[in-house]
This record gives C-alpha cells, structure tokens and sequence, in this order.
C-alpha cells in the first residue's frame, strides 16, 4: 500500500530531474488517479486564476481555503442560465490542484499535496461516493440504501475479511460474487484464498493465474508451513490437504506450464493409478504435457522395480534411450507384450534440432585441430617483447615454456650482457607464487648472467618460504664464495627447519676467516642463549684454518 513518504519521495525525485514542470504533475495524477486531460476551465470562473495567484505563499493559499465562497466549492450555472451554490466535484479540483503545483512556491507545495489527500486519499479508488450521492439526493434522485455487505465499497482490510469469509456462505450465487470480487484485487493471497475455494468445489470460478507459486506460499505467513520437514513441494501438500476434489485439481494442473508440472508428476501419477475413471482420465490429460523424458525420469525407479504398467504414460512419444528403457523393452517382448514394447518409440542418442550436423562437423574439426597459441600461429620465431610479456602473464608452464625459449633463442652473443629488461623480468619471476617457476628462474638467471648477478639474484632466494629452495641458495652462495650475502647466511643460523641450518654453516664454513668478523659481531649482539649458534660455527672455522 502506498503511503505518504512514498509519494514524497517520487515528487523529491521527481524535482531532481531534468523536466520537473511535466514529472511532478505526472507523479501526482498517478497517485490520486487524475487523467491526463486537464480540468475544464470555465472562463466565467474566477477561482482558478484565484488558485494560480495563491500558491505562491502558504498565506495567500491558507486564505484561499479559508473563504467559503471557493473551500472546495465554485458557483456553477444551474440548468436555466442562473447561478447555484453547490459544491464544485471533487475530481474537478483534484485536477486543479495538480495543475498549479509546479507553479508552486516549495514551501507551499507539502500544503498542496496535503489538500489533494484530503480530496483523495491515497492508493485508493475514486473517493466520490458521498459526492455522488450527496449530488443525487440534491436532484431528487433516489438511490439505493447503503448496506454493509455492499461489493462495490473501496478496498479495505474489513471489505477483504468480509469477501473471504463470503467464499464459505450457504448459498453459491454469493460464493460467486465474492470470488469475481477478489479477482480484482491485486494481492496475489486474493486469488490463492478463491483458488483453494474452487479446488474444495465451493465456487467454479478460476483464477486467470495459472502457476505452482500460486500453492507454494502458506496464508499464514507467520505460521509454519505444513510442507516444512515433510519433503513434499508446498504444492502437493495444499492439493492433498482435506476437501481438495481431485478432478478440479487436474483441471487447474492442466493449464500450468510445463516447467511447473514436475514437482506434482508423483501425485498425479498416484491418481492415475487409482482413481475415478473421469480422474483416471484427467490424469493422463496432465501427464500428457510433462516433458516426455522428464517423466521417464521419474517413472524410471517404479518401471525397472518391474511396474510395466506405467510404459502405457509413454506410449507414442520420442523418449531418449537410457538403460531402463532398453531393459524395460527387453522385459516387455519376453513376457509376450510386443504390442506396448513395440508403442515406446526409443532414440538414440540426444535429439537434436535440424542442421545440428553442420555444428557437430565445426566442433569435431575444431576438436582435431592441434592448438596453437596465438604467439607461435605468427610466422617466424617470436620477439623478445612477446616473450617477456607470456613469461609475465602466461600459466606457470608458459611462463617455464617462455624462459627456456629465452635462454635458447635469446641469449647474448659472448662478451655481450643481457638486457636490462630481461634482468628484470628474471628477478621479478623469483618471487612468482610457483616454486617450479622460481626455480626454473634461478637456473635461467645462471645461463644468462655473469657471476655477480647470478650470486646477487641467488640471495634473493634466501627469504623464501620454502625449506628446500633456501637450502639451494645457500650453497650457492657458498660455493661460489659471494661475500655479500654473509649477513643473510648468517641469520640462518636461526632457521627454524635443521636442513636450512645445516646448509647455512656448512656455507659459512666454507667461507674460512671472511664470514669471521660477521659471526662475531653477531654473536656480540646475541641473546645469551642464542649465542652457542655463532660461537660455534667460529670453532668450527677456527678448527678448519688450524
């Protein structure tokens, strides 16, 4: 229901656009139900104009409304030419109003609509009852007495509890009309209470919706549905519930689509089965437009357990040849019944619109094919940015791929150094998420770089999280004697896997009296307790010199 903060909040929208003259009148007529034509103005009527002048301050508007002469009333000419006093219709000012607004001064605008309101109220049909009926009783017409079970009042929350119990009144011509009436609304519960109506045989009206959500959601909606713990589709519980005709169930159930008849294919199989010959009937009508290999799937457990009877649901449609189908036919021609074997029309393989050969003919030679990447499809050996950019942002093994084509086609002539964005490309992969990436960078690093940057690229691996990889680094380094990389082996010491400790001091030892003046001075700073880890190591040193 809509209420007064939503048709504000349109008309702040509405101001916020590029044409508010046109959107905020367009917003007001939709909510009061104004038409588009504009309200006839009567050249002889001065109100209007009067209207236009005081909306431009909330106190000439106030004194607007305050004056009898135009509270809502306008002289109108009587049918001989004089002038009356009766009251101008309501729908006639409504437009007025409407009209005015963008004129509007914005503090008088909130006032505006608060008279429309009182003129009309919101979300509701023409509020023009008491209008027509005060303007009959002025003209001598009569008019009908005004009852409280009346189905032409407004909507409201007591004309709603009023038509619902109706659906359960003794006689059915009111049954009828309380379901015509809720069809009108449009609340979708309006419709669900005059569907359950029909399917109890209450009434023989049918909601225009014919859809499995329509049953899906309780009444209750605070309540606990019955379907919750049972495993049944809220559905199947509403059309097994008590007082449901089965006959007008299959009526209903014959107009959903078929996307909505699986869930109910079990109970309708049930009544099938076992009941009347109109439901028996009916049945088999429903069942006829499930999808011809969905129900196979579902009969499928019942038909290989040996129930054969259900293949007479199956008979004459094209069915996708599966297991159960070929061992059910097989069963059927041994037990004599070639008749029913002989009805079920088995295809092999999918089925497949008109033309599909062409596609499958594309996709097996596109299968067949052998891929090529679209560096390696160009004629020629690739150049050196393609293969920098593949090593950057290819898969681990393309980046593995493009490093070996680097080393093989790509390396510098003798005497001469690789380039600085190769020297680039080679640090930045050994810090690559994939251990064989790093590695395989590392072994790159030594076929391409001399000793120094080779050693300067190693020691970049000394931080890394695997165990196996530091160890690798260190005796790297410590074969190849690089003097920078002390202090980092150094720290090592205090590695906490023994492998990667063990590598550090035997590269460290190897070393001799150059890796002295670092364990010492680490040692100096040492935790007493941490101090044995270098102190060591010295010994050792010291042991080997002697």
């Amino acid at each position: 229901m809509l209420v007064r903060a939503d048709l504000d909040r349109a008309l702040d929208a509405a101001h916020l656009g590029a044409d508010p003259w046109s959107a905020a009148p367009a917003v007001l007529r939709e909510a009061f139900g104004v038409p588009e034509e504009p309200a006839v103005v009567d050249a002889t009527v001065s109100w209007h104009a009067e209207l236009t002048e005081a909306v431009r301050t909330p106190e000439a508007l106030a004194e607007f409304r305050g004056r009898d002469a135009v509270a809502g009333a306008r002289p109108r000419r009587a049918a001989g030419g004089g002038r009356t006093s009766a009251r101008t219709e309501s729908r006639e000012l409504l437009s007025a109003l409407v009209e005015a607004y963008p004129q509007a001064a914005p503090d008088v605008r909130g006032r505006l609509v608060d008279w429309m309101t009182e003129l009309q109220p919101i979300d509701a049909p023409a509020w023009t009852i008491a209008e027509t009926g005060a303007g009959r009783t002025a003209s001598g017409t009569s008019s009908r007495p005004v009852r409280a079970d009346d189905l032409d009042q407004p909507r409201s929350a007591a004309q709603r509890t009023r038509l619902l119990a109706m659906l359960d009144a003794k006689r059915p011509e009111r049954r009828t009309a309380a379901a015509r009436a809720l069809l009108d609304w449009p609340e979708p519960g309006m419709a669900r209470a005059v569907l359950r109506a029909y399917l109890r045989g209450r009434v023989d009206v049918l909601p225009d919706t014919a859809a499995l959500d329509l049953l899906a959601h309780p009444d209750d909606h605070a309540g606990a549905h019955p379907a919750q713990g049972s495993g049944l589709h809220p559905a199947v519980v509403a059309l097994t519930s008590r007082g449901v005709l089965p006959e007008r169930a299959l009526r209903w159930a014959a107009r959903l689509s078929e996307d909505d008849l699986p869930p109910l294919v079990p109970l309708i199989v049930g009544w099938w089965e076992h009941g009347s010959p109109a439901v028996h009937e009916a049945a088999g009508t429903a069942l006829r437009n499930v999808p011809a290999d969905v129900l196979a799937h579902h009969l499928a457990p019942r038909v290989e357990a040996g129930d054969l009877g259900l293949l007479d649901l199956l008979t004459g449609r094209r069915l996708l040849r599966t297991p159960v189908l070929t061992r059910a036919e097989r069963r059927l021609r041994t037990e004599g019944r070639a008749a029913l074997a002989d009805a079920l029309v088995l295809v092999d393989g999918p089925l497949r619109t008109p033309g599909a050969e062409h596609e499958d003919t594309a996709a097996l030679d596109a299968l067949r094919t052998p891929f090529r990447s679209p560096t390696a499809a160009r004629a020629g050996r690739p150049s050196l940015p393609e293969l920098l950019d593949l090593a950057r942002t290819g898969t681990p093994e393309q980046t593995r791929q493009a490093l070996t084509r680097l080393v093989e086609e790509r390396a510098p002539a003798p005497g001469a150094g690789p380039g600085p964005e190769l020297r680039a490309l080679v640090e930045e992969l050994l810090s690559h998420p994939s251990a064989g990436v790093r590695l395989h960078a590392h072994r790159t690093s030594r076929a391409l770089f001399d000793r120094d940057t080779h050693a300067r690229l190693t020691a970049l691996l000394l931080p890394d999280p695997l165990p196996d990889v530091v160890r690798m680094a260190a005796r790297t380094l410590g074969r190849a004697g690089w003097e920078p990389a002390l202090p980092d082996l150094v720290r090592l010491l205090g590695h906490t896997r023994p492998v990667v400790r063990r590598a550090a001091r035997d590269a460290l030892v190897g070393f001799g009296d150059a890796a002295v003046p670092v364990l010492r001075r680490t040692a100096a700073h040492a935790r007493p307790d941490r101090r044995p880890l270098y102190t060591e190591v010295l010994a050792e040193i010291s042991g080997a010199g002697a």
